[in-house]
């Protein structure tokens, strides 16, 4: 198997509002904080994370033939980059806007802009011989989705590549119909990456283990699952469940967190670490970043936690 990692999916510029509970009335205005500009999308950010990890690293992307292109491509060049952001004619990129405030969790809003159009025909044979061909952003890639994402991971598993998927959230909601959805795309996926809000989602269930237990004993699906402030856990179609707390720290800024947890996750079990110690090193990084400035997070090492935090059991399931 090839070393490194193909990412397919949404990169676009994110504007950050930080410290906003709520909109202003219409009509009014109010001041914030801070309102910055930076990458984003969950391809971008998983690329960026691998990419600095010293990790071979190839994104595809499509985007728009707008100026956002240019802050976008000065962005991700970095030395285990390949960056192939696919323009579309007479569209724009698309772009999140993204509101954060103290005690509570993140909103997004999203136009789709270019990334709309992306297919998998976009995606070129040779980048599917790689060690990991991930996905990521999936609801956010209408021509992506459902039997699109199996025929592209179909080429991927000849090429002799694992498959990824990290789906976020569904602008719809988890419906009937998005929840079947996923489902019959996890029979072409050896990794499934939600955070615990959208495992609860897919699968209606609110306890986070039994639902990633039963997820992955259903579908033959590794599933490690995210869960904020109180670590990571990993199911495997073996029916066994580890649980990896995170270390209490000052929270400097969220976002990127997953991305991070996902880039130290794969990178550390391509580098030959088992399942288990690969979910402590993912949450051990994703906790220093959190902790971390933005600009200063390409000094986050990936570091093995504490053994003795991390808490295996092979339990049945009914």
């Amino acid at each position: 198997m090839t070393y490194g990692i193909t990412i397919v999916g949404n990169t676009n510029l994110d504007v950050m509002v930080s410290d906003t509970h709520e909109l202003p009335p219409p009509g009014t205005e109010r001041v914030v904080p801070s309102v910055s500009i930076r990458l984003g999308g969950s391809a971008g950010n998983l690329a960026v994370r691998c990419a600095g990890l010293k990790f071979p690293t190839t994104l595809v992307s499509r985007v728009g033939d707008d100026t956002s292109v240019q802050m976008l491509e000065a962005e991700l060049r970095l030395p285990s980059l390949d960056a192939r952001l696919l323009r579309t004619n007479g569209e724009p990129s698309g772009i999140t806007v993204a509101v954060e405030a103290p005690g509570r969790d993140r909103a997004f809003v999203s136009s789709l802009g270019a990334m709309a159009h992306m297919r998998q025909e976009d995606i070129d044979d040779t980048v599917l011989a790689t060690g990991y061909v991930a996905l990521a952003g999936y609801f956010l890639l209408p021509g992506m989705r459902g039997q699109a994402l199996a025929e592209l991971f179909d080429r991927a598993h000849r090429a002799g590549a694992k498959t990824v998927l990290d789906t976020g959230w569904p602008p719809e909601g988890w419906t009937e119909s998005a929840r079947q959805e996923v489902l019959k795309v996890l029979e072409s996926v050896d990794i499934f990456l939600p955070n615990d809000d959208e495992l609860r989602g897919l699968t209606d269930n609110d306890d986070t283990e039994r639902a990633a237990r039963e997820l992955a004993v259903r579908t033959n699906t590794l599933v490690a699952v995210k869960m904020g402030a109180h670590g990571a856990g990993l199911a495997t179609p073996g029916g066994s469940w580890t649980a990896q707390q995170a270390a209490a720290v000052g929270v400097i800024d969220s976002t990127g967190a997953g991305d991070g947890f996902n880039a130290a996750f794969l990178v550390s079990a391509a580098r030959g670490s088992a399942w288990p110690e690969a979910l402590m090193a993912a949450v051990g990084y994703a906790t220093e970043m959190v902790a971390t400035a933005p600009e200063l997070r390409a000094g986050v090492a990936l570091r093995p936690g504490p053994e003795a935090s991390v808490q295996t059991q092979v339990i049945g399931i009914a």
